[in-house]
């Protein structure tokens, strides 16, 4: 009896999506970080997505940077970048510089829980022109299920937040404050990926414009002033 081609097909589709969703979303590849003075590493594989300025506490077009950020003592002025991880990236979430662990707040188990969560998930056209590589329109973003600030030698502080996306998907967080921060080394897993945002304080110069693909622990994202 032939298998007709059409069972064939969606056969190989579901084995694929099995293989991304239960296999490929758990790789570590070996990540050589580049770690140079004043160097900013991106803390996360995907797109850059937003590249704002951060003036008198607020992100133009955004909202304040307490709320997206989820820590009163933001910068109130800098830079956001905004990056977003989509299902065929690494799903780990890397220290972009090295110092110290200052904060890492984690709210396990907020996704899915209500809020403005669901409006941080981006949807399937924005995904689809960001595979490409072309720019997105950012969604509204939510309060974040992780967040962590790094202070490098220099006393510069960089701060990593990941909005919750409304989803199941689960976070585990690798950092405790006061813990030395080593640049390239893990800070996070992010089973569903999605949006990653940087801020960055005054006096730091960014490396990378909308569209860019950057690497986890190995794109320099920006330079600390």
């Amino acid at each position: 009896m032939r298998i007709p081609r059409l069972l064939l097909f969606l056969g190989s589709v579901a084995a694929a999506a099995l293989y991304v969703r239960g296999i490929y979303r758990y790789r570590d590849p070996v990540r050589l970080p580049d770690a140079q003075p004043g160097a900013v590493l991106s803390p996360a594989d995907g797109r850059v997505l937003l590249v704002r300025r951060v003036t008198g506490g607020r992100v133009e077009g955004q909202g304040a940077a307490t709320d997206l950020l989820g820590w009163p003592g933001a910068p109130a002025a800098g830079w956001l970048l905004g990056l977003y991880a989509g299902p065929l990236d690494v799903h780990y979430l890397y220290q972009p510089v090295g110092g110290e662990v200052v904060r890492a707040e984690f709210a396990d188990g907020l996704a899915g829980q209500g809020g403005t969560g669901a409006a941080a998930g981006l949807g399937l056209g924005a995904r689809a022109r960001l595979l490409l590589g072309q720019p997105a329109e950012v969604p509204a973003l939510g309060r974040p299920r992780l967040s962590f600030t790094l202070r490098a030698p220099e006393g510069a502080e960089v701060t990593v937040a990941l909005p919750d996306g409304g989803g199941q998907a689960e976070t585990l967080s690798f950092l405790r404050p006061g813990d030395p921060a080593r640049a390239g080394n893990k800070a996070a897993f992010a089973e569903g990926g999605g949006l990653v945002l940087v801020a960055l304080p005054e006096g730091a110069t960014p490396q990378v414009g909308v569209g860019d693909h950057v690497t986890g622990a190995e794109t320099v994202l920006a330079r600390l002033g």
